[in-house]
């Protein structure tokens, strides 16, 4: 079966034109060891652009390899339960390692993401928590849980920054996904930034809310970095 991140780099591939600058700072995923990495939300589809290319440098969304991993790291998503609603992505994402997020109650999700980080896995957040965005679509005021997490033990994490998805789809979920299919048509470019890790001797004396500021600024200057 076909994993998520499989799935969605097949079709990054044949809707957008992405480019990718400072991979290199990924690099660091690939010590073991609890990671997280945060980045902006402006539309649902942005996830075929940052999960999707993620999944092509070798950082994958899909569930355990059976036999030899030829991955660099998997990665647990944290991702609105409501996709196990739609047949064909509750096929994608079954036995993946997506931590579902129910819209009203989202502390089971927190808690499962902190039993990962205990388990030095690496976990992707999208901290803002919606795609409500402002006049330019930077990055918005976290929520409280990626701040939390980063609380929760020694985790480095990486900010990533994406510019600007919506060229893919906008709008309701609905107009997003129709919009994305058509995109083939005219393969939009979109440009991902990763960032300068945020390591966890940073983070080790600073209280939830200077974590939660300091990240928040981290992805800000990683966007600010895109040329608009």
């Amino acid at each position: 079966m076909v994993g998520p991140g499989t799935f969605l780099w097949r079709m990054a591939r044949i809707v957008t034109r992405v480019n990718v600058v400072d991979a290199h700072n990924l690099d660091i995923l690939d010590q073991p060891g609890p990671a997280m990495i945060i980045i902006n939300h402006t539309t649902v589809v942005d996830v075929i652009v940052t999960v999707g290319n993620l999944h092509k440098l070798g950082f994958t969304t899909d569930g355990p390899c059976e036999g030899a991993c030829t991955h660099r790291r998997h990665i647990r998503p944290m991702g609105t339960a409501d996709m196990w609603d739609f047949p064909v992505a509750r096929q994608v994402c079954t036995g993946s390692g997506i931590i579902p997020v129910d819209q009203h109650d989202g502390r089971p999700a927190l808690k499962a993401a902190r039993e990962a980080i205990r388990n030095g896995e690496c976990i992707l957040i999208y901290p803002e928590g919606d795609v409500k965005i402002n006049a330019e679509a930077s990055p918005r005021e976290f929520r409280p849980g990626a701040a939390g997490l980063a609380k929760a033990g020694e985790v480095t994490v990486i900010p990533i920054a994406q510019h600007d998805s919506r060229k893919l789809g906008n709008g309701s979920v609905l107009r997003s996904i129709l919009m994305a299919f058509a995109a083939v048509f005219r393969r939009p470019k979109i440009e991902i930034r990763v960032g300068t890790p945020v390591m966890p001797k940073v983070l080790a004396d600073l209280t939830q809310p200077e974590i939660n500021a300091l990240l928040e600024e981290q992805l800000r200057l990683t966007w600010r970095a895109i040329p608009k």
